[in-house]
């Protein structure tokens, strides 16, 4: 499948808007042909008191080099994780602890909370939302219900982290309070999912995405600002959701998520949303306009791209770049037919020349136009037929490799799409733990994290 569209971006003096989302306080005072199919993984259990434990009699690391890590309470399920050399931040939910943020350094093997607990004070606390950091004495993450906390390493003789947190607005108003904006219920998987997330391009740019808006970080004052809202919402009970962020730099970020209007006891299969942002401004790449029609639940919007059909709808949930003209993004999808897929979908960018018509903003100031096409293969993933769904979680682009994790699994893809599995068992055995995401800096320095589990590969 490929498409392509061309693209005006509106100047950014038009593009952002100026309203003050949040300001950062001290945080308060903390309370007490095809590929091979990928054979079947497990099936889970939603609970993570049944998810396995990793097993300290086992040898340290699988045959393909993923080892474990230890960390303080076995009951943490890692949503996700922040990689440098030598350190790696993490955020993780617990059934007994609540939202906890950790640090893992080389030199002892081994996580420790940082956090001052106050993340889980009252409205706080509610889901574990992103983390990014710029430098390995600075960092960021993201806690439901709509917190963003920026964290400094002490110096000595200091030794605890110094906290500060800002709560940015949810621009949708009018919506029941059982619509949660952060964590909303994604119809592939079946479960609420949180889109809520921090990422950067340095000290000086960092973003944060919650509900249908994206914040920009005033490296100044550490207010944050609102810069790109999706407002034409089509429907009372319609969101739009910004999961996954990634770019090569300050002028080239992507934003992806999804237009959807699903519920728990009401689900559809949303239309696939992405937003570049550019030393131009911001455009819409690729929209939907999500329908009722049990045929065609996700048809063409105007101006963009549609990823998928209008039969396949769906969520783009990670990216990653392969330089600043492609870009590879995870694509899963539900049919009509509840057939359910994982697409990679590959964005490639080249000039277009000047275009005096091309423009996804009617407010002016239009500059040099982009051609953006994309074309989609299947990820031949086969899980039980039954439990989970046919997903895979988040992706990582390595050098010449593409990683995936999914229930149990990882998976890599070499440049000549070759599918293998990357064997987390240390014996033989199912990883029985659903894996949330995977991040690096080379393909020598790997984390895949998930329910208990927190893996390293250092080898090849």
């Amino acid at each position: 499948m490929r498409a392509s569209i061309v693209l005006a971006t509106a100047s950014a003096a038009l593009a952002i808007i100026a309203a003050c989302a949040g300001t950062e306080d001290e945080a308060s005072p903390p309370p007490e042909t095809p590929p091979a199919t990928i054979l079947d993984a497990g099936v889970p259990d939603v609970d993570i008191w049944d998810v396995d434990v990793p097993d300290t009699r086992l040898p340290d690391c699988s045959s393909a080099g993923w080892c474990i890590t230890s960390f303080p309470d076995e009951d943490l399920d890692f949503r996700d994780i922040w990689p440098f050399e030598d350190v790696a931040f993490a955020i993780a939910e617990s059934r007994t602890l609540g939202v906890k943020f950790l640090e893992w350094k080389k030199s002892t093997n081994a996580w420790e909370y940082i956090d001052d607990q106050s993340q889980n004070g009252a409205g706080s606390g509610t889901f574990a939302g992103g983390v990014y950091a710029p430098s390995t004495d600075e960092v960021y993450f993201a806690v439901g219900a709509a917190y963003v906390y920026h964290g400094k390493r002490p110096i000595a003789p200091e030794t605890k982290w110094t906290w500060t947190r800002a709560e940015l607005p949810d621009n949708v108003v009018g919506h029941p309070t059982t619509h949660d904006h952060g964590k909303p219920y994604y119809n592939v998987p079946r479960q609420p999912v949180a889109a809520f997330g921090v990422w950067g391009a340095g000290t000086a740019d960092v973003y944060a995405h919650y509900s249908n808006t994206i914040f920009r970080r005033d490296p100044g004052d550490g207010t944050w600002s609102a810069v790109y809202t999706v407002d034409d919402l089509d429907a009372a009970d319609e969101h739009a959701f910004f999961v996954a962020a990634s770019g090569t730099g300050p002028d080239d970020i992507w934003f992806v998520g999804a237009r959807d209007r699903s519920t728990s006891t009401n689900p559809k299969p949303g239309c696939p949303l992405v937003v570049r942002k550019t030393a131009d401004g911001w455009a819409r790449v690729a929209d939907g306009v999500v329908t009722n029609s049990g045929s065609a639940p996700c048809t063409a919007r105007a101006g963009t791209l549609r990823i998928g059909s209008k039969f396949f709808g769906g969520w783009i949930t990670d990216i990653q770049p392969v330089s600043a003209t492609e870009y590879l993004a995870l694509h899963n999808g539900k049919s009509t037919t509840v057939q359910q897929d994982v697409y990679l979908t590959r964005f490639q960018v080249s000039d277009a020349g000047l275009s005096s018509d091309g423009g996804l903003s009617s407010d002016g100031g239009l500059s040099s136009d982009v051609a953006i096409s994309f074309e989609e293969s299947v990820v031949p993933v086969r899980l039980a037929a039954s439990e989970p769904p046919k997903i895979m979680s988040s992706l990582w682009r390595g050098d010449a490799e593409t990683w995936f994790t999914s229930w149990g699994l990882v998976v890599r893809r070499t440049d000549d799409n070759t599918y293998s599995v990357s064997t987390l068992s240390r014996d033989g055995a199912p990883v029985t733990a659903q894996f949330h995401q995977i991040r690096g800096t080379s393909n020598q320095n790997l984390w895949a994290v998930g329910a208990r589990h927190a893996y390293h590969k250092t080898t090849p």
